[in-house]
């Protein structure tokens, strides 16, 4: 099968989306269908650094030259390789670009984490001056400007209608769509994608990579960081925005303290609110209990898991005031990860996260912003061993069988196939 994959964020920036990118496409690749990668073009000097090195490492060509600003722009460049490559199908890993079905006549696969249906960030909507706005000396100059503001959300009112209006459009072009939960499936029957195109695929966790250390090299790594052998500790992994509930996390941590004394809660990650959380921490006297790591690599994350005793995501649906859009946990890769780690997960029911866990099962679910329940949960796991046990062993069960990358290349390629088969017995039925 030949297969163009618009895959818009890739290595080697760092994130989940970075992650599911090259493990698609890598995956993909070795089951021997012949792929290119079309993503953003390079940005920043260690993505000019970085960039060539990595690309030769891979099996596959990839092609930066997409603009992080110019939608009309990257649809030309699309219908360019579609023409030259001939795919079978188009895979884009947003919903931005299902108007190709229609200009190319080949079918366009999409996966949808719903951030692109609440904030679609097709920045520059027009076709007008679509050449100026994408070309490469003034997309630098924009784009540093846009990472220079503290909150660039402010710059997403600017033709909020037309751009909302120009992603409904495309993703009622798209032969399937992958949304990464049952929040994300909802958010696109409401914008009138039809139930037949939309398919849920939620996980992606490489489960081999996440093994537990054993009980001499959790205390090693506990002394690493400061903390006691007997310390409970909460370990939580996020960017740190509003979104992720950080600051309720923090002011619940005295209550949670009550009922468990010994309890420490570690922060992976780095964002725009960190010095805002730092304040806070400082302001509750919390500066011997909770502890900022900072951005940590990937690949480094697997092993700090193996010091938690509990892993939380206090996330919530944030309204930004101003603008009003929404910001959502719409999944929680996360999630999968602390499950494949053999870590209890405490997570709130909010947005994606309840087609993660299965309250009671692989993990537990809590009221967005109700520490009550936060500290019933908790408090359960803490004082039940049983039941600490019992939601480590399904989750890891759960990340096997259902979260790991095998399934989700596996679901991926069903839907290509079925594609393509219809695509044939069409064209059967016209010869």
């Amino acid at each position: 099968m030949k297969l163009l994959l618009v895959l818009t964020e890739f290595p080697p920036r760092i994130g989940g989306m970075q992650t599911h990118a090259l493990r698609l496409a890598t995956a993909l690749s070795a089951r021997g269908h012949a792929i290119r990668v079309q993503t953003y073009r390079t940005c920043t000097r260690i993505e000019r650094r970085e960039g060539p090195l990595f690309d030769s490492r891979l099996d596959f060509p990839v092609y930066r030259d997409l603009s992080r600003l110019s939608h009309e722009r990257n649809l030309k460049l699309i219908e360019e390789h579609v023409k030259r490559f001939e795919p079978d199908v188009v895979y884009c890993s947003t919903i931005f670009y299902g108007e190709v079905a229609k200009r190319c006549g080949v079918p366009v696969v999409a996966r949808s984490v719903g951030n692109d249906v609440l904030r679609p960030w097709i920045v520059y909507p027009f076709r007008m001056f679509s050449g100026l706005v994408g070309a490469s000396w003034f997309e630098g100059r924009i784009y540093r400007f846009f990472r220079s503001l503290d909150y660039p959300e402010r710059v997403e009112t600017i033709w909020r209608e037309f751009r909302r209006e120009r992603m409904i459009i495309s993703a009622q072009c798209h032969a399937s769509i992958l949304a990464n939960s049952q929040y994300t499936a909802t958010l696109l029957r409401d914008i009138g994608v039809e139930d037949g195109v939309i398919e849920q695929v939620t996980g992606g966790v490489d489960s081999a990579s996440f093994v537990r250390a054993s009980a001499a090299e959790c205390i090693e790594l506990r002394a690493e960081l400061g903390l006691g052998s007997n310390d409970w500790v909460l370990l939580t992994a996020c960017r740190l925005v509003k979104k992720k509930g950080l600051d309720f996390l923090i002011d619940s941590m005295t209550m949670i303290r009550e009922r468990i004394p010994n309890a420490v809660l570690v922060i992976v990650g780095s964002g725009r609110e960190h010095k805002k959380l730092r304040r806070l921490v400082t302001s509750h006297g919390l500066g011997d209990v909770v502890r900022f790591l900072g951005r940590i690599p990937h690949e480094s994350v697997a092993r700090l898991y193996s010091l938690a005793d509990v892993f939380v995501l206090a996330s919530r649906v944030w309204i930004d005031p101003v603008t009003g859009l929404r910001d959502a946990e719409t999944m929680g890769r996360v999630l999968c990860e602390a499950n494949a780690a053999c870590v209890p997960v405490v997570a709130s029911r909010s947005g994606g996260i309840p087609s993660v866990i299965e309250h009671g099962k692989n993990g537990l679910l809590f009221t967005p912003e109700d520490t009550d329940s936060l500290v019933h949960c908790l408090a359960s796991l803490y004082q039940n061993v049983e039941l600490s046990h019992r939601m480590i062993e399904h989750g890891r069960r759960t990340s096997i069988e259902r979260f790991d990358w095998r399934h989700i290349v596996d679901a991926h390629m069903r839907v290509f196939e079925r594609i393509v088969r219809k695509r044939e017995v069409q064209a059967d039925e016209v010869s």
